[in-house]
This record gives structure tokens, C-alpha cells and sequence, in this order.
């Protein structure tokens, strides 16, 4: 077993490290105990002291089929003995090709057919963003804004951070923030009048649950209502499946529950 400097490592961490929300004051004052993680095994961590702890949320919904998993591990081994990575603008390889073909392959023919890889959930979204602009702008549409549901949460980089809920996801500065019209319920986006749904891109949803803000149920029908709406205003709808996508509601993807077609979809975490 690998021995650990607990107190060097929390020393350098202090001192080197920035941390994603953190109150920096309180992690770094001396009364404070960090964790210094340092092994993983199925839903168990390990510190550098040696005690365990229940892994209860996956590290943020992101190791659903736990740590060290050995099928995992042996095929990151076998890729590794092959090349860790190259470029893929103007270049392609059969993992990428074969993992494409087996996601699309999850959506009925008349569905989703088209996989762009992406980094993370936030700049899966980003993505998406980008996408519908650009759809509506080659079509020489004015459509640039998009609908968010309050209390969302998708992400932290400009556009994502722009559709959560203003008061715990949005940026502090305006300038960062995209054009979004947030809307409490299937009700207040009912009630939108022309003027404004003519402006809309697209309308981005969690679909059957929003959970960093709690873990909230949406009502059985919302998401279809969603489709229902975005027809019938000609506009796009994308669902933020980093949370609930690859099976966590009891279905591959959440969406599944209500027979929704979707125009896209964001993918994470899985």
C-alpha cells in the first residue's frame, strides 16, 4: 500500500489548488480537514489515512458502475497499449466510429442518427447551443433565444450557465449570459405569446426529474406537453440527459418514459 504525506499534500493543496464551489476561506483555514482521496473500489473510497467512505452521488453522478471496475480498467489498458488519443477534425478510428454506431443504434430509425463527442455534460451543452444557432441562422431566421426551466441546472460554462436558475447557476455578469427566457412550468410556457416564441431556438429541458435543484419530479406528461409545444412553434427541443441518461430512471433514457422524439439530446456521465 502506497504511503501518503496527508500533511505535505493538504499543505501543497492549500497553497497550488483552486477548487470548483468551494469556499476557499473555510477550506483553507486551520481547523478545516480535507480529504485527500487516493483509491476507489466499486462504491468505496479510500483517504490517505486509510478510512472508507460510501461513494452515495457516483463523484457527481459520474462512476455509475463504481470505481475500479475491471472491465473498465482492462479496456482503458487495451486502448492505452494501442494510442491514448489523436486528433478527430479530419480524422476518425474505429472507437469512435463503433461507439457512435451503438449509441444511435439506442434510438428508434426515426430519432436521433447523428453523434457529436463532446467533453462533458456542460460543453455537451454548449454544443447543442451552438447547434440549434446555427441551424436557424442557415435558414436566415432571426430564432436566437432559448427557454430554460427554473431551478434547472445544466452546466457551468457560459451558454449552460445561462439556463440554470439565476440566483445559484448564472453568471454574476451579465455580458456571459445568453439570451434565455426562464419559465417556472409547462403553464407559463403555454402562455408565451407569439412574439416572443418567434424568437425562440429551442427550448432545453431535464427531462422527468431537474436534479441539482433537489431532485424534483416534473408532473407524468410534462416532457410530452414540451414536444407537443416545440411542433407546434416550429421549435427545437433539447434534452439534458447527463443526469438521468444510460439507464438511472429504470430505462436507457428518461425521455423513453413518455415516447418523446427529440431533436437532441446531451449525453454525459456515463
Amino acid at each position: 500500500m502506497t504511503e501518503w504525506n496527508t500533511e505535505q499534500l493538504i499543505d501543497w493543496d492549500k497553497r497550488f489548488v483552486w477548487h470548483p464551489f468551494t469556499d476557499i476561506r473555510e477550506w483553507c483555514a486551520a481547523e478545516y480537514e480535507q480529504l485527500v482521496l487516493v483509491e476507489g473500489r466499486g462504491a468505496l473510497l479510500r483517504d490517505s489515512k486509510g478510512r472508507e467512505y460510501i461513494d452515495g452521488n457516483s463523484s457527481i453522478w459520474t462512476n455509475i458502475h463504481g470505481h475500479n471496475h475491471p472491465h473498465i480498467n482492462a479496456a482503458i489498458r487495451r486502448q492505452l497499449g494501442r494510442v491514448a488519443h489523436t486528433s478527430f477534425l479530419g480524422f476518425t478510428n474505429p472507437e469512435a466510429i463503433e461507439l457512435a454506431q451503438a449509441i444511435v443504434a439506442l434510438f428508434p430509425d426515426t430519432s436521433l442518427n447523428r453523434v457529436f463527442f463532446s467533453d462533458d455534460g456542460s460543453t455537451g451543452i454548449e454544443v447543442a447551443l451552438r447547434v440549434a444557432d446555427q441551424y436557424w441562422r442557415m435558414r436566415r431566421s432571426r430564432r436566437h433565444q432559448f427557454i430554460a426551466f427554473r431551478s434547472g441546472y445544466h452546466g457551468d460554462t457560459a451558454g449552460a450557465a445561462s439556463l440554470g436558475a439565476a440566483a445559484l447557476f448564472q453568471n454574476a455578469s451579465p455580458r456571459w449570459n445568453f439570451p434565455v427566457i426562464q419559465v417556472p412550468n409547462i403553464e407559463a410556457l403555454e402562455e408565451l405569446g407569439p412574439a416572443e416564441t418567434a424568437k425562440v431556438a429551442a427550448v432545453v429541458i431535464e427531462p422527468l426529474i431537474q436534479g441539482a435543484a433537489g431532485m424534483r419530479l416534473w408532473p407524468p406528461g410534462t416532457l410530452r406537453v414540451v414536444r407537443e409545444w416545440c411542433s407546434r412553434t416550429d421549435t427545437l427541443l433539447i434534452v439534458d440527459e447527463v443526469m438521468t441518461g444510460f439507464g438511472r430512471t429504470g430505462r436507457m433514457f428518461a425521455s423513453e418514459h413518455e415516447s418523446v422524439i427529440l431533436d437532441m439530446m446531451v449525453l454525459s456521465k456515463g
